[in-house]
């Protein structure tokens, strides 16, 4: 089992939790027309608007979309009908993104932006999804435009999030691609061609065995691999990193070729499973859980064995409720093990005690907006958050 740190994911989590659902408004009276037809028009107008927010409130966004898309023409000068329809078309791209169509997302967004070019939500996400189909510029430009459009808590990640895009094209700009139906491989020269290609051909043999598993995952994943002074100067301090996933893949040349290579690319595929399927509301210490859970597997060293064995007795047991803050901002590499560790240790407990369908259920309510403690004691009951938090039951 090898340990790999995930600062850059866990900032992308962070800043995508502003993306919660935008509260739609329901049109009150209308204003005062000069023509009897035209106050008509906006009547109509409203009511149109008003089921079109029942429709998204039932989570039928396409259909709340069109209504809306309606009403808006019979009351162009509407405001509530024209932000009702840049948040829906928002709401609607991350359905559309879950179910694997990023495409119809991007446009969906482009579209919420023509209507409310300071809809913060959309730049944001507009932004994570140029980056992910490496139109790096683009996303830079959309993130520096959502500042002032969201709340500031979440500007220091988006400022994060635009120095990582623009180290990134700094390093990538003379990388050369390879792609297949789920893979875009980025690497520097052209005599890693062939390492590439068999990268690419890995890359596929494992998302099809992890979909599956766990059903639909992205359209499209960019791999990128970098020697390893590259790759130190894209991670910054983080020297026991092997791989890392912040909605691209992100691999040392010198770990395509080894042995471990496929727990690897499970791992960090299993992020992008996971966030596809449940958005950016999972804690970080599940995801890492989830995503060693999904690995090959693997026994572990004396070392390893002992750290899991105080981990499970609560000699080493680092509260869940403070642990994505080892995975964030770890003092040590001793801090970032006991972190894994201790994740892998609470979702093979889940798992094995309760089944995948009660695991899954529980990321469902994380997804829809529940609490975490309120989400895990209905899905777990009788075990409390309160009694996970402080140690694994016997």
């Amino acid at each position: 089992m090898s340990f790999r740190c995930r600062r850059e994911f866990s900032t992308a989590v962070a800043m995508l939790t502003l993306l919660a659902r935008i509260g739609w408004v329901e049109a009150g009276e209308p204003a005062q027309q000069d023509a009897p037809s035209r106050n008509r028009a906006v009547l109509t107008g409203t009511e149109l608007n008003n089921r079109g927010v029942q429709e998204a409130r039932a989570g039928r966004f396409e259909q709340g979309v069109v209504m809306l898309r309606q009403a808006l023409s019979l009351a162009p000068n509407d405001p509530k009908i024209r932000s009702n329809l840049s948040g829906m078309l928002t709401d609607w791209a991350t359905q559309l993104e879950q179910g694997g169509k990023a495409d119809q997302a991007m446009t969906a967004l482009k579209e919420a932006l023509e209507h409310d070019p300071d809809n913060g939500k959309a730049l944001v996400r507009l932004g994570e999804l140029s980056y992910a189909s490496q139109d790096l510029s683009r996303a830079i430009d959309l993130w520096k435009r959502s500042y002032g459009n969201i709340p500031t808590a979440h500007w220091h990640a988006i400022s994060r999030r635009i120095s990582q895009a623009e180290r990134d094209r700094a390093i990538e700009r003379t990388f050369t691609d390879l792609t297949s139906t789920h893979f875009q491989v980025r690497f520097e020269t052209p005599e890693q061609a062939h390492v590439a290609s068999s990268l690419r051909d890995t890359l596929e043999r494992e998302y099809q065995r992890l979909a599956s598993a766990l059903g639909t995952g992205p359209a499209r994943f960019t791999v990128i691999v970098y020697t390893g002074e590259s790759f130190q100067r894209m991670a910054g301090q983080r020297d026991w990193a092997f791989g890392l996933y912040d909605g691209r893949i992100r691999l040392r040349l010198d770990e395509v070729g080894a042995a471990w290579l496929p727990q690897i690319l499970v791992h960090e595929l299993a992020h992008g499973f996971l966030a596809q399927a449940y958005g950016p509301r999972i804690p970080t210490w599940i995801h890492e859980g989830f995503a060693q859970a999904q690995e090959p597997p693997q026994p572990f060293t004396e070392r390893q064995q002992a750290l899991y064995d105080s981990i499970r007795a609560g000699t080493a047991w680092v509260p869940l409720k403070w642990l994505d803050r080892h995975f964030q901002q770890p003092s040590s590499l001793d801090d970032v093990e006991r972190a894994y560790m201790e994740a892998r240790a609470v979702i093979e407990f889940l798992v094995t005690r309760y089944g995948m369908g009660r695991l899954t259920g529980f990321l469902k309510r994380l997804a829809g907006g529940d609490p975490l403690d309120e989400a895990f004691d209905q899905t777990f009951a009788p075990l409390r958050w309160a009694r996970i938090d402080q140690g694994i039951p016997e």
